[in-house]
């Protein structure tokens, strides 16, 4: 039991809708999962209808689908709070006609990241440590001011975060944390005083031992679930032992096209590059843009290309993940979300691969 059953308060989807009011009544802008068309994205929140309370999104490689339905599950989309966080494209600077350097100032108030998953909270503690020097992530970064956090009851199919120990559950780093079960129920917990208040200001009341057993078993299967390949230590082992391993690289990314999607959806994955656009007026722009380690020119500097062959930066891709991450800021950088297997075109599964590296170099 993560906590004692005291520590737990019962509600339902209209506390929901509560809480939200509560934190924009404190002058906090909620973030986080909202309805665009017939779409998801990770963005402002402006009113409690956005929230895809209603929606299940149903996952397998390859494939990702929104369908209608109650109680309607929702686990993510190919957005994430990295999008908010570390934008796609980011204004550096500006110049003039007169060739003045105008610098970019990012401005704001405080938001509130809210419905974020628990594999989305691990992320953003791999992003802080990795982007801890970066100046525009750490302004935005400054500006959460709140984390609710939605636990999944119900993991998605191309989900993994309890082999990565990112979920199913919030461990930490949140401020409310809710979980949505059968019947309208929704169980919160705090992670904070501020959370803590929250909820005191919503008049939640404490929930049965009935209730939390209810909750605790719904982790439980949520965690099996998750749980089934083989441990960290075992995969970043038997990674480091694959590296010269050129015909099982070349075989596992046979099927990879470079296309950079798993990167794009990636929730850690962090790096840019820096373009230039000049406009007819004779102003100029630099911004500052995703940029994918599967993609071609990735490798690419003045006089040569350190990984020319499709199989060498896919490699890259998963020793980076799981074993570079670690040694570089001492968190594995995968947290388990699945995107990259649902939303890469051919369906390539990191979850086969890595089980199937175990299988070869393990031991």
């Amino acid at each position: 039991m993560e906590q004692q059953s005291g520590a737990y308060f019962r509600g339902s989807v209209e506390d929901l809708r509560a809480l939200l009011n509560a934190i924009r009544g404190r002058g906090i802008e909620p973030v986080g999962y909202a309805v665009r068309g017939d779409s998801v994205y990770f963005g402002p929140i402006s009113s409690f209808e956005l929230l895809p309370l209603g929606l299940e999104d149903v996952q397998a490689p390859g494939s990702y689908r929104l369908s209608g339905g109650q109680p309607g599950f929702f686990r993510h989309s190919s957005s994430s709070p990295k999008h908010w966080l570390h934008p796609p494209v980011q204004r550096v600077l500006e110049v003039s006609e007169g060739f003045e350097v105008e610098a970019v100032e990012e401005g704001g108030g405080p938001v509130a990241l809210f419905g974020v998953k628990p594999c989305d909270l691990a992320s953003i503690e791999v992003l802080d440590r990795v982007l801890s020097n970066d100046d525009s992530y750490r302004s935005r970064r400054s500006r959460v001011a709140l984390v609710v956090v939605e636990e999944c009851t119900t993991p998605g199919a191309t989900c993994f975060c309890g082999t990565t120990g990112t979920g199913p559950s919030a461990r930490g780093g949140y401020d409310v944390a809710y979980a949505r079960l059968g019947g309208g129920l929704v169980l919160f917990k705090y992670g904070s005083e501020v959370g803590l208040r929250l909820i005191e200001e919503l008049g939640l009341t404490k929930a049965s031992g009935d209730e939390v057993a209810e909750y605790e078993r719904a982790m439980g299967r949520a965690r099996e679930a998750t749980s089934r390949l083989p441990r960290l230590q075992e995969i970043s082992k038997a990674l480091e032992r694959s590296v010269a391993d050129e015909a099982f690289w070349k075989e596992a990314s046979s099927r990879c096209v470079g296309c950079a999607n798993c990167n794009m959806v990636c929730p850690t994955c962090f790096c840019t590059e820096f373009v230039d656009h000049l406009e007819p007026s004779g102003r100029a722009r630099r911004v500052r843009q995703w940029f994918g380690c599967l993609s071609y020119t990735y490798g690419q500097v003045a006089g040569a290309h350190y990984r020319p062959e499709l199989y060498m930066r896919y490699r890259h891709f998963v020793l980076h993940k799981f074993l570079f991450y670690p040694k570089q800021v001492g968190l594995v950088g995968c947290v388990g979300c699945g995107r990259c297997v649902t939303w890469c075109p051919l369906g390539l599964d990191v979850r086969d691969v890595v089980s199937r590296v175990v299988a070869r170099h393990g031991g």
